[in-house]
């Protein structure tokens, strides 16, 4: 017999097989009858493939009834005998952080804003926790007080993510988030001054946490199971992670535009409140006069033995116990709190700070009353 197909892929030369028609099939469907698998590279995982292969053949010139494959084999002739070869996608975990933006900052600045963008790169809907790192050891000086806000993502959030949020962020396949650290820059290097062009550096860690059902993310160490969604870690080292852990990170830069300043002071003085003795705001006979003193500093450094001393003018006369600092009550007599009237210095209100660090301020309100 000659066994010739009628497959437009098949190109065999007239040979001679004494093969059953049944063999004769599952030999062109192993060795020479093929089907391309659609590539599954960006399909979602948990989507489940079908396949099946079939077979037309001839015998001694008769063509035969097709036979389609089987997970299991199939000799059977004719359509709805075979059974298609299925399998589902499994989840690829993949994800990526880029650093955008650095900062050029000065000694002191409050929450001095890096940018980075985090994509999931992966074929799933997936939740990733963030993390920064500000102790990095390869810099001049370290921030403090990060807080990190994803501001928006690329196209239509996922189900239950409200923008901007400080948690962590759902994202789509494919789907980018945009996020924002902001860090206080310290005034001082532990004491010594933050010179112009030091830096600092900041890490941003995203961490794969759970997937879309809420479940979490756990690698997949079995052997590939044809039918069950298995997670598979694919991606690469980051600046601070290695390759295949799940994470990945990146780094931003603060760099210092200025030098750290010396200790200044600044003293102000002003009138705060007039009540004359009739309840309204008129400069008369009997009105008091609320005065307030304001201690502003900038710099780094110490400053010490600070005392405030306020004569009373000769037009006014004190009105007892009215002196207050930061908005607590100080009595006039010499005590614990630093304060008095007349005392120290004759007619004269006497505040003594003492020591504080530069950048600090400090309010003190005197109330005296017109002659």
């Amino acid at each position: 017999m000659k066994l010739k197909s009628l497959h437009s892929e098949l190109k065999m030369n007239n040979s001679a097989f004494n093969l059953r028609p049944i063999v004769a099939g599952l030999f062109c469907l192993s060795i020479l009858c093929y089907s391309s698998i659609t590539n599954a590279k960006g399909v979602e995982a948990g989507t489940n493939i079908s396949n099946m292969a079939t077979v037309i053949y001839s015998v001694d010139a008769e063509v035969q009834d097709p036979i389609e494959s089987s997970p299991l084999g199939n000799s059977i002739n004719g359509t709805g005998n075979g059974a298609p070869t299925d399998f589902v996608v499994d989840r690829k975990i993949d994800l990526l952080v880029t650093g955008n933006t650095n900062a050029n900052v000065a000694p002191g600045d409050s929450q001095a804003q890096v940018t980075f963008t985090l994509q999931n790169q992966g074929n799933a809907i997936q939740e990733f926790s963030l993390l920064s790192d500000y102790l990095l050891t390869t810099d001049n000086y370290d921030v403090n007080n990060c807080n990190i806000e994803v501001l928006g993502v690329t196209g239509t959030p996922a189900s239950g993510v409200v923008l901007p949020t400080s948690g962590d962020i759902k994202l789509l396949q494919y789907q980018q988030a945009s996020i924002s650290v902001r860090c206080d820059i310290p005034v001082d290097n532990n004491g010594s001054p933050i010179q112009s062009g030091q830096t600092s550096l900041l890490g941003l860690t995203a961490t794969v946490e759970r997937n879309e059902n809420g479940t979490n993310t756990i690698e997949s160490t079995n052997s590939d199971s044809p039918n069950t969604i298995e997670t598979v870690f694919a991606d690469d080292a980051g600046t601070d992670d290695a390759s295949r852990d799940g994470s990945h990170s990146a780094q931003r830069t603060y760099i210092a535009s200025s030098s750290t300043t010396a200790p200044v002071l600044t003293l102000d003085k002003t009138i705060l409140s007039v009540v004359d003795p009739d309840g309204g705001s008129k400069a008369i006979k009997g009105s008091e006069v609320t005065y307030k003193i304001q201690v502003n500093t900038t710099g780094i450094g110490s400053i010490e033995n600070v005392v405030i001393t306020d004569p009373t003018p000769l037009e006014m006369t004190y009105k007892l116990n009215s002196i207050k600092v930061n908005s607590t009550n100080h009595t006039d007599i010499s005590d614990t709190d630093n304060t008095d009237f007349g005392i120290s210095a004759v007619d004269t209100a006497t505040i003594n700070l003492g020591n504080f660090a530069a950048g600090n301020a400090h309010e003190i309100l005197i109330t005296y009353i017109i002659n």
